[in-house]
């Protein structure tokens, strides 16, 4: 007798899938043991001033108090910066083609290039318009545009102060969450995700950003 097929390998969970799968647990379900320490924190307070009354308070119970809080409001401040690379990731984008001259708005475009009218890059402009607002809020920028066969290349000088980075703002927050969490490296991390998924780089240079935006092929 033919021995029965056994049925398909099932299909091995992805290294994506496992990050995405890590990435909310960690910045969701730790959210809600960390909120009981610090609600207990602060009953511990007020049980000791009430039972202190009009006596001085034990100021090592409130060091250690205050040193609780101070903790778990870093704690959350990373988890939340989790939660933001977390929601990158699953953010939907749409890549069509733009006109350079449209995405960039009134800024002021400083470039060699003959036919900047005619220039069209293929992306999702929303996380580009993002990064133009994080870098220089409402008023218009010079921006120095270079071109490759492949990519336009925008250096955009940032309102925001910029720490010096040895990497990518998503490895500089990955390697060092106490530092980075909560600050404008948190946020290029995030959009340079998003913008990774178009094919697009975000470098960062003294206080330069430099932006590589995918061109599209027929493009002039």
């Amino acid at each position: 007798m033919t021995p029965p097929l056994l049925r398909e390998a099932p299909t091995a969970e992805t290294p994506e899938k496992l990050l995405d799968a890590l990435l909310s647990s960690v910045s969701h379900d730790l959210r809600s043991p960390l909120l009981t320490l610090s609600l207990s924190a602060e009953l511990i307070r007020e049980s000791v001033r009430e039972a202190a009354g009009e006596a001085e308070s034990d100021g090592s119970t409130e060091v250690a108090l205050d040193a609780m809080k101070i903790g778990t409001e870093d704690l959350e401040r990373m988890l939340k910066a989790l939660a933001t690379i977390a929601r990158a990731r699953r953010r939907d984008h749409e890549t069509r083609p733009v006109p350079l001259r449209m995405l960039l708005g009134g800024h002021i475009v400083i470039s060699d290039f003959a036919d900047l009218e005619r220039l069209i890059v293929a992306v999702d402009a929303t996380p580009i318009r993002e990064l133009l607002d994080l870098l220089c809020g409402e008023d218009p920028s010079e921006i120095e545009l270079t071109r490759t066969d492949s990519h336009v290349v925008l250096s955009i000088p940032s309102r925001v102060a910029l720490p010096e980075l040895d990497a990518s703002p998503l490895l500089a927050l990955a390697s060092a969450l106490p530092l980075h969490a909560g600050t404008v490296i948190e946020d290029l991390a995030s959009l340079q995700l998003q913008l990774a998924r178009q094919s697009c780089v975000i470098e960062l240079e003294g206080g330069v950003v430099r932006l590589w935006l995918p061109v599209r092929p027929d493009a002039a």
